[in-house]
């Protein structure tokens, strides 16, 4: 996911079980027959072989090979990928078709074409859809929520002329949500990952655009989408703005807004939603700043620190590789901070804050800002992170990328869901997490994002040493009386 001077604010594991042998198939569940029952689109529900289907829904292509196979205990192998020559028309295998006029990367549509039984040789020929005009239409529909629905139909052959075919498996259901089944459950559906913000907007300079749409009911952010450019209705959406006269919810987006400003060195770091005093900090307008040559951040800062409203800045890269536990202040500290990162800043392990009352005081709240001349990059075994994270990196490295990166193994089996409480700052941003909240048969457990930032309030409520201008632009937190 990549945008020009996205702003995050307030938002997106554990690794999934299985066996080695089952590799990562992004069709789930199960699917019907009223005559062999059960079967199984993935082998996450069990056994030694490594079987499932697979759609590239990120082809962009408005027309995608369905590949791989099912299981069935009754019948056998389901070959999704058969080859010819096919009963009859369309003479292709099994294919996913987009809905026209959705985005390249929807997973709304249908599958058409063929599967096979492989048990039952000639017989053994499924229809996806039917034909147009055909006396009973059906067809295997997915939809933006990515979700099955539908029948597909195996014939087989008519052995005594009563019109009735006799040697096929006949209908098979697709829905997902079981509600035809007796209460049983079952259904197909597609693993997708997400990405969450809570209890605040995002700001970005380009379009916004990802993979995959947030579960029904669920929304990419709470509050307002705002854009210089456009906002993929179907796979970003935000939560609903309740009108004071009719209480009706709509979406809260704003396309075509033209009016970001980075701050960064070009404009003395005066942006849209406030300045950064970096010169300040460096000239000790908020106290003596703390140097550092070294790149350890656990060499130097150690394990549980407390800031004590004090400027640390490193002169090179630095990398976090001890987890680190930012503490409350007391009668004698403060508990907010700003580290000035000259490199760049790699974090290889959790970041969080101490719980617990800080008292009457809220500077002894907990708060920290990261201020990265280059790229910021969260390892991917990183479950938790803390902080107001900001990276003026504008150059292109090695791969391409800078900016903010959440970081990926690109494997559900080894990607972690990736907690945030503050905020993401940068001119680009890369939500690379694959992770999806699955239990070793393939069940999609809940609607978990891939990656969750919460805008946690610390950054208006303590705000870190020369960001408190920032503060200004960000939401308002009050408790009221009922």
């Amino acid at each position: 996911m990549k945008h020009l001077f996205l702003i995050i604010l307030a938002f997106l594991l554990f690794p999934a079980q299985s066996r080695a042998v089952c590799n990562y198939h992004n069709v789930s569940g199960y699917i019907w027959s009223g005559n062999t029952g059960w079967i199984s689109l993935n082998c996450r529900a069990g056994g030694t072989v490594d079987y499932g289907l697979d759609i590239n829904f990120e082809s962009g292509s408005p027309t995608v090979d369905v590949t791989g196979y099912a299981w069935s205990y009754g019948l056998g192998w389901l070959n999704f990928d058969p080859v010819i020559p096919y009963p009859a028309l369309p003479n292709y295998p099994a294919r996913f078709v987009r809905n026209e006029g959705e985005l390249p990367t929807t997973t709304a549509g249908v599958l058409k074409g063929w599967a096979k039984w492989v048990a039952l040789g000639d017989n053994g020929w499924m229809k996806l859809s039917s034909d147009d005009g055909a006396p009973i239409a059906y067809s295997v529909g997915i939809g933006a929520d990515r979700l099955f629905s539908g029948w597909s139909w195996n014939g087989g052959e008519d052995v005594d002329s009563d019109l009735k075919a006799e040697l096929g498996d006949g209908w098979v259901m697709w829905d997902s949500d079981g509600g035809d089944l007796g209460g049983i459950g079952g259904g197909a559906s597609i693993l997708s990952y997400w990405f969450e913000t809570l209890y605040g907007s995002i700001y970005s300079g380009g379009n916004i655009d990802a993979p995959f749409a947030p579960p029904s009911g669920m929304f990419n952010a709470m509050y307002l989408i705002q854009a210089n450019g456009s906002i993929a209705p179907v796979s970003i959406q935000s939560g609903p703005k309740i009108a004071d006269e009719d209480r009706e919810a709509v979406p809260y987006i704003s396309e075509s807004h033209d009016a970001f400003v980075f701050p960064d060195s070009a404009n003395k770091y005066r942006g849209t939603l406030g300045w950064v005093d970096k010169a300040g900090l460096l000239a000790g307008r908020y106290g003596e700043v703390t140097e550092y040559s070294g790149t350890k951040t656990s060499n130097t800062i150690g394990k549980n620190v407390t800031l004590d409203g004090g400027v640390y800045r490193y002169t090179g890269n630095v990398t976090v590789d001890k987890a680190t536990t930012f503490k409350k202040g007391d009668a004698n500290s403060k508990g907010s901070g700003t580290i000035i990162v000259d490199g760049d800043l790699t974090i290889e392990e959790n970041i969080t804050y101490q719980t617990g009352a800080i008292g009457s005081s809220l500077d002894r709240l907990p708060s920290v800002a990261w201020l990265v001349k280059g790229t910021i990059y969260i390892d991917p075994s990183v479950s938790e992170v803390v902080g107001l994270f900001y990276s003026e990196d504008d150059t292109t490295d090695g791969d391409g990328k800078y900016g903010i990166r959440t970081g990926t193994t690109g494997d559900l089996e080894t990607d972690v869901q990736l907690i945030v409480n503050g905020m993401f700052i940068a001119k680009k941003i890369y939500l690379e997490r694959v992770w999806i909240d699955v239990d070793q048969f393939g069940e999609v457990q809940s609607d978990e994002p891939a990656e969750k930032i919460f805008f946690d309030g610390r950054a208006i409520a303590n705000p870190p040493p020369g960001l408190s201008d920032i503060s200004k632009g960000l939401p308002v937190m009050r408790e009221i009386r009922p």
